[in-house]
């Protein structure tokens, strides 16, 4: 077994992560557009502190999301092979054991999520499909994702470059 040390750039955020990003960024949007409209046509007498917080609640809420997608993608964004173990985030996946490690675009269809993020900035958590069993995702791009497999656990990743990544995880687990 090789020793390896080695990070990896994830995938660019592909239509899985895009369109609910896009889709509940417009929603956010629209509602504060109506808000706004509601603040303009309500009656002048109205308290200042119920206009104002009126206004700016779609603001918060806005805010809110953008900082979720930003800290969720910054999860995401990286991960590495340190000292023959996958690091994503803050849990290590010994590479000893490892059975395979091969290209998998379909590993989210007709997947069930069991808990973790869809798709705000990141595909994170457990998820479970008839035809895989139980895994780990970690995500950005199900076309680049690669599925490593161990006897007892299941991950996928989708880094930019996944034949690099494949090789490199290969060599860490002196597979061939």
């Amino acid at each position: 077994m090789n020793v390896v040390n080695q990070s990896f750039q994830s995938a660019p955020l592909g239509r899985r992560c895009l369109i609910p990003v896009a889709v509940v960024g417009a929603l956010i949007v629209c509602g504060a557009a109506v808000n706004v409209i509601r603040v303009a046509m309500s009656p002048a007498h109205q308290e200042p502190s119920v206009r104002v917080m009126a206004t700016f609640s779609p603001v918060v809420v806005l805010v809110a999301y953008v900082g979720a997608f930003l800290l969720e993608r910054a999860r995401a964004s990286h991960f590495r092979i340190e000292g023959n173990a996958l690091v994503l985030c803050k849990k290590r996946y010994p590479l000893e054991g490892l059975l395979s490690v091969e290209r998998d675009s379909k590993v989210l269809r007709r997947a069930v999520k069991l808990w973790g993020n869809g798709g705000l900035g990141a595909i994170r958590g457990k998820y479970w499909s008839k035809r895989i069993g139980k895994f780990d995702a970690f995500l950005t791009d199900t076309d680049h994702a690669v599925v490593l497999r161990w006897p007892g656990r299941i991950v996928a990743v989708s880094p930019s470059d996944p034949e690099f990544f494949m090789g490199s995880a290969r060599e860490a687990a002196a597979l061939r």
